[in-house]
């Protein structure tokens, strides 16, 4: 018995010690930190893959920089290797921010690009993808007027900025290979460029670029875009504007969007389709350039009627134009179908694109205006 103990505590022993720290352990001086990746088209067809490579230097207080190395390959797996040929290291991907595809790149096919990427076992699935219009991929990092030295953190700010702002859709990898897989949806990407400013091209997130059977087919701008956030009930804030009309003066009204809700439901008649939508949006009343007669109950009345009014229109011209001009479901109807009526989809689902370009769509849209009161009687006091 007691040899027994003796050999257990033995081998306890010797488990511990094997086992102890972590098994994937590497030093931090024998690895190239990826902050970012940008794809161009290369030569002979290849791909251009540029990263982004954070550079850690002092002792006492630590400092953070970056390079870029730009290099070539059949593909990115094989462009992620040739990189070690330049930067002397291993890349460590598991804190990238940021992936910019070309545009060039995005028309002739996304998912193949990404494919490496989304399989490696040391990427991450919440890195965010960007499509450069206008400039090349690589172009977007060395984009000026920013006080952060790494690019790709700066790019990956902006994008939380958006869920406050809503005009460039908030996706990353694991969102866009969940969409590229759905049936009766077409996935969308925020687009990137470079805007002057003060003599410095500054890198400006904006607009929504529309992924069609993988590939690239067109852009929404900005204002389009904050549409498109409403019928996909992706709304998490921003401002509305409206006009309104006083003494035959256009006045601006600013309304901030505390919450948005938004349903969708087919309807199906015999062999008819029909998509209604139900949009209720509450706001309170931020700016006004008009009198403060807006502050009355039948002047909020009119705002509320005037907002609802003008969202509606925005958004059936938005379907329309996407019907007519890309004929990509990039709001979902189709799945949406095939979730209420799998009967209905199985039989329209092989050629629902076509559907899709003739969908007649109802929109009924609300809005709310609360915590106006605040400042009309605010305004009434200083008078």
């Amino acid at each position: 018995m007691k040899k027994i103990r003796i050999t257990l505590l033995v081998l306890l022993i010797f488990i511990l010690i094997s086992t102890t720290g972590c098994w994937n352990y590497r030093e931090i001086d024998k690895l190239a930190i990826v902050a970012g990746v940008a794809v161009d088209k290369g030569i002979n067809n290849q791909l251009q893959v540029t990263v982004e490579i954070i550079q850690i230097s002092g002792s006492k207080d630590t400092n953070m920089t970056s390079k870029t190395i730009t290099v070539e390959g059949k593909t990115m797996f094989d462009a992620a290797r040739n990189i070690i040929s330049l930067s002397g290291k291993k890349l460590y991907w598991s804190h990238a921010k940021i992936i910019i595809l070309s545009e060039e790149i995005a028309s002739e096919g996304v998912t193949k690009i990404l494919d490496w990427y989304n399989r490696d076992s040391e990427t991450r699935e919440d890195v965010r993808i960007l499509i450069s219009k206008g400039a090349s991929a690589k172009e977007i990092f060395k984009g000026q007027g920013t006080t952060e030295n790494i690019k790709s953190f700066v790019l990956d700010d902006m994008m939380k900025g958006q869920e406050s702002l809503g005009k460039a859709p908030i996706i990353d990898l694991l969102k866009l290979y969940i969409e590229s897989k759905t049936e009766g949806i077409s996935t969308i990407i925020p687009t990137i460029n470079l805007k002057k400013m003060d003599e410095k091209m500054i890198p400006q997130i904006m607009g929504t670029a529309i992924i069609k059977n993988d590939k690239l087919v067109g852009y929404l701008n900005g204002e389009e875009t904050r549409v498109l956030t409403f019928i996909r009930n992706e709304v998490k804030g921003g401002l509305f504007i409206v006009e309104m009309q006083e003494n035959d003066v256009t006045n601006l009204v600013s309304l901030e969007i505390f919450k948005s809700k938004t349903k969708v439901k087919p309807v199906v008649e015999s062999e008819d389709i029909e998509v209604k939508i139900n949009i209720d949006t509450t706001v309170s009343l931020d700016e006004t350039q008009g009198t403060d007669t807006i502050f009355e109950e039948e002047g909020l009345s009119v705002l509320e009627q005037s907002a609802a009014n003008a969202l509606r229109e925005q958004i059936e011209a938005l379907i329309k134009k996407v019907q007519s001009e890309y004929g990509a479901d990039i709001f979902g109807f189709g799945e949406k179908l095939r979730e209420d009526e799998i009967k209905v989809w199985n039989s329209v689902g092989n050629h629902w694109e076509e559907v899709f370009e003739n969908l007649k769509v109802n929109v009924n849209t609300s809005f709310h205006i609360k915590n106006s009161a605040v400042l009309s009687n605010s305004t009434q006091e200083s008078d």
